[in-house]
C-alpha cells in the first residue's frame, strides 16, 4: 500500500511537471456581440503548439447549415474537406453558425467578425494571413465581411454566390453604398487575391451574378480567377473545395499593407 501510494505521488509529480496538452479538432465556442450569443467551431490543427502563429480561415456556411446546435455548418464544404484531408490544413478555421431565418449581414455579420477576432487572439493567429471563405449564403457572407472590414482578409473565395437577391431568397443580398453593388464590392477587393467558383447551370444564385462581379473585379485591378464549372448547378462548393490547388493557392497568399 505504501509503496502504490508513493508511485501515486511520483506520477501526479511528473504530470504537473509536463507542458499542458494544447487542445486541438474541432472545438465548440460561443461568442456574445450585441445581443446576439453566437455558436462557433474553431478547427485546431494537429501542429498547433502555442506559440506559432498559424494562418487563419473563416468559413460561412450555406442556408441549410442555419440553426443554433454549432455542428451542422461543419458538415458540409470546407469543414467535410478538414475531415478528409486533414494535411491540407496546417492552419485554424472559424466555423461560426448562423441562426434560423437569419444571414451573414447585419448583426449575425457583427458577430461573425467578433468569433474571428476571438480565434485570432485565442490561438494566436497571423494577421498577415487572415482568409475568408464562404458557399451559397456564406459566399454572399464573404463579400460582406470585406466590405465591412477592409484591410483584413490576405485573400478570399467565394462559391456558388452573388451580391443581389438569389432565386430563393429575397432577404440574401450583400450591403454596400450607392446603387451598383458589383462595382462597389470590386473596389472595396482591389488589390486583394480573389477565386471566385460557380456552376454554369446554377439556377439558385445565376451564373450571371458571378460573371458580372468577375468583370468588375477585373475592371477594377482585383487578382481575381474564376471557375466555372460546365453541366454544374448550385452545388460548385463539392468539386471548389475538394481542389487542392485551392488551399496551396490559398495558402500562398499575405497581406499587402499599402504604401504610405
Amino acid at each position: 500500500m505504501m509503496l502504490s501510494h508513493a508511485l501515486a505521488s511520483i506520477a501526479l509529480l511528473l504530470a504537473a511537471a509536463l507542458p499542458a496538452q494544447k487542445p486541438t479538432g474541432f472545438l465548440d465556442r460561443t461568442v456574445k456581440s450585441g445581443a446576439l450569443t453566437l455558436k462557433y467551431q474553431v478547427y485546431v490543427p494537429p501542429t498547433y503548439d502555442g506559440h506559432a502563429s498559424l494562418p487563419v480561415i473563416l468559413f460561412m456556411h450555406g442556408s441549410g447549415e442555419r440553426g443554433s446546435d454549432g455542428l451542422k455548418q461543419t458538415q458540409v464544404g470546407m469543414p467535410s474537406q478538414i475531415r478528409w484531408h486533414r494535411g491540407w490544413f496546417d492552419a485554424i478555421v472559424v466555423m461560426p453558425q448562423c441562426p434560423d431565418d437569419s444571414v451573414f449581414r447585419g448583426v449575425v455579420a457583427d458577430a461573425t467578425y467578433a468569433a474571428l477576432e476571438k480565434s485570432v487572439k485565442e490561438f494566436h493567429g497571423d494577421r498577415e494571413r487572415i482568409y475568408v471563405t464562404g458557399l451559397s449564403m456564406g459566399g454572399y457572407g464573404t463579400w460582406q465581411e470585406i466590405v465591412d472590414h477592409p484591410g483584413v482578409f490576405a485573400a478570399a473565395v467565394a462559391v456558388s454566390a452573388g451580391l443581389t437577391p438569389s432565386a430563393d431568397m429575397d432577404n440574401l443580398f450583400v450591403s454596400v453604398k450607392g446603387d451598383d453593388p458589383y462595382a462597389y464590392v470590386a473596389r472595396q477587393t482591389k488589390g486583394m487575391p480573389v477565386w471566385i467558383f460557380h456552376g454554369e447551370k446554377d439556377d439558385v444564385v445565376p451564373t450571371i451574378q458571378a460573371q458580372k462581379l468577375v468583370k468588375a473585379m477585373r475592371d477594377a485591378g482585383t487578382d481575381v480567377k474564376y471557375t466555372e464549372y460546365p453541366d454544374m448547378g448550385h452545388g460548385a462548393w463539392e468539386p471548389a473545395y475538394a481542389d487542392p490547388e485551392l488551399w496551396k493557392w490559398l495558402f500562398a497568399q499575405r497581406l499587402v499593407k499599402p504604401s504610405r
